[in-house]
């Protein structure tokens, strides 16, 4: 998968959610803080816990490559401040991805306006308002410049219908939580081809 290449800076992304932006004029964020020791073996959304929890790979075929965290930035979309936190936590200074947060549609076409552009979405299915993150995965799929994003749905919803929307919708990977760390961690090297 390959960065924002010259045909892509050219190209307008509209997600009909806010309007229009134009990736060339995308601005980059500020780098991060310095890292912490963060235990790297804990369970992320707790307070969701449900009978029948999984993680199920449906990722589509991505060309090995070798993934640099520090290269690497993940998109964050949770309306839960503590899982939010937790991920954000976990992500930058446990695994050294780069990250950005988003907690409804609003910062999510915020997030997708600065540059660099995201390598992976990590994204809550229940979020406020009436976008659902079903509805986000749906535009990213049928959005030329963004279908091919890896989005690994993240859910306290775990019953079957659930899954097989994800699923029908496009998701790389579906994970019920709570999960532990670890199986975040696996997840974004298997959607990220690495």
């Amino acid at each position: 998968m390959s960065k924002t290449d010259s045909t892509d800076a050219d190209k307008a992304i509209d997600l009909d959610f806010t309007g229009v932006f134009r990736l060339a004029d995308l601005k980059p964020e500020p780098p991060p803080p310095p890292p912490r020791r963060i235990p790297p073996d804990i369970l992320i959304g707790v307070r969701d816990l449900a009978e029948g929890n999984y993680f199920v790979n449906v990722t589509r075929p991505r060309p090995a490559r070798t993934v640099d965290p520090k290269k690497t930035t993940i998109l964050i979309v949770e309306d839960d401040l503590p899982t939010l936190n937790m991920l954000d936590l976990l992500l930058s200074r446990v695994a050294g991805y780069q990250t950005r947060r988003a907690s409804d549609v609003q910062s999510f076409v915020q997030a997708m306006q600065k540059a660099p552009r995201a390598d992976a979405v990590i994204l809550d299915v229940g979020l406020p308002g009436n976008v659902s993150g079903f509805k986000i995965l749906a535009k990213i799929r049928t959005h030329p410049a963004i279908r091919e994003l890896p989005v690994i749905l993240f859910s306290g919803h775990t019953a079957p219908e659930y899954l097989l929307q994800g699923l029908s919708l496009g998701a790389d990977a579906y994970l019920s939580k709570p999960a532990k760390s670890q199986a975040i961690f696996e997840a974004l090297k298997i959607v990220l081809g690495g």
